[in-house]
Parts: C-alpha cells; structure tokens; sequence
C-alpha cells in the first residue's frame, strides 16, 4: 500500500484528517471498514479530490477547504503551462487539484491554506500576463468537448481503445503510449497491451480523456461494442 495512503489511515483513526489532493489510484486505495471516508466534489468530474477521514460513528459535515482560483489571459492557455506556472511560484503539486481549461477562463483547485499565496504571486502564465481571483463556483466550461459515443473494438487493449476513440491508426496510438502522453488513472501507463476496465480515466497529452464504460454487446464478428466518454482537450 502506498505509504501516503497507509499513513491517511492510520490517522484518521486518531480523530477527523483532511487529506491533500489525491490521484486516482490514492482514491481507490483508499479504504477501510472502520473508517468513514467521504471525497470532495468540487464539480462532477473532478479528479484530484480531497479526503476527509473520520472514525465510524463520529456526526461530522466535511470541510474539504479547496478554493477556486479563476484565471482570465488574453488568449487561450494550455493545461500544462497553467500547471508548470503554478508550480514555478514553488509550491508542491499535492497542493493543487484539478485545472479546468476555457478559452478566456480558467480555473484552478488549490488548498485553500495556499489560495492567498497563488494569489499573490501567479501573474504570468506562458508568455501571457494574466488575471487572477478567488471565486465561489466555476463557469460552464467544463463540458464544452464532452461527449459520450459507442466504439467498436476487438478487445480491450489500451492501444485499441485509443485508436478508435481518438481516430488514430493503431501505429499512432502506440506511440503515444511508448512516448509516456497516456495515463491510466493518474498514472503513465507505457504497456500498450494493458487491458482496460470499466471506469478507467485515460488521460492523453494534448487531447484530452476517456472514460470507459460498459460492454452493451458483441457484433457478429465478435467484435466489443464498448461506451466510452470522451473530453476533448482545447
């Protein structure tokens, strides 16, 4: 068990712990039988989440303590550039969640003990001065490029899914595995035979995630039909 995980478990015995963000696979990993263990939801979709660890039977509403940090450029911002940005002011990465891209708005989920700090010192982002502020809610601009469509693939393997949710040759799929631009719930993932399961996030540099749902069915060539829901980078 990852030691971060093992050490939010043992505390949470002790009394009420407030985690950092935490990777999809921190979340998962995250269990107990005598523990209560509730997760912020900031939005639907997001993806670094906080946790709040209690013993059972302990009456207690969460405070989940993550701010939102609105920035404003002149010209539309990469993921990336608002990450190293954010970084670059050196603060760690456990301290910041999710980053939602729009095309004069972004937004930025920080720990809000860290909030003031960012907004004091985060002023350029790329080669863009920008603007920024703490506000109470995001904008509607999460689910600009989502969508929800039914693909059909022979098996599972991670570059399949790939190919034909992102309309690539399988040739193109795998190099973008090989390179290190494909994460499997928050981690890079260089195995293009891994085997997908339901629920999987796929999140691929520079073209945005996957989601995959369930198997509805077979063709007559044995073929999967295969859910899946996809967010386009911008």
């Amino acid at each position: 068990m990852d030691l971060k995980v093992e050490n939010l478990l043992k505390n949470g015995h002790q009394g009420p712990i407030l985690s950092k963000f935490l990777t999809l696979d921190e979340q998962k990993n995250l269990t107990s039988k005598s523990l209560q263990i509730f997760f912020s939801e900031t939005y639907p979709e997001e993806e670094r989440r906080r946790a709040f660890l209690c013993p059972l039977g302990l009456d207690i509403q969460p405070d989940f303590q993550i701010d939102i940090i609105e920035i404003k450029s002149p010209k539309p911002l990469r993921h990336s550039e608002i990450l190293g940005a954010t970084l670059a002011t050196g603060i760690s990465r456990e301290v910041v969640g999710d980053i939602i891209v729009g095309e004069e708005k972004s937004y930025l989920l920080v720990t809000s003990e860290i909030s003031r700090y960012l907004l004091d010192n985060l002023n350029r982002v790329g080669k863009y001065y920008v603007e920024v502020k703490k506000v109470d809610k995001l904008e509607a601009v999460v689910n600009q490029n989502y969508h929800s469509a039914s693909i059909i693939v022979p098996g599972l393997r991670l570059d399949s899914i790939l190919a034909k949710s992102l309309h690539l040759s399988r040739a193109n799929a795998q190099e973008l595995i090989r390179t290190g631009r494909v994460k499997v719930n928050g981690k890079i993932n260089l195995n293009r035979d891994y085997l997908c399961k339901q629920d999987d996030l796929l999140s691929i540099t520079r073209f945005g995630r996957v989601v995959i749902g369930e198997i509805t069915g077979k063709t007559r060539k044995d073929n999967l039909i295969l859910n899946i829901e996809i967010t386009r980078s911008k």
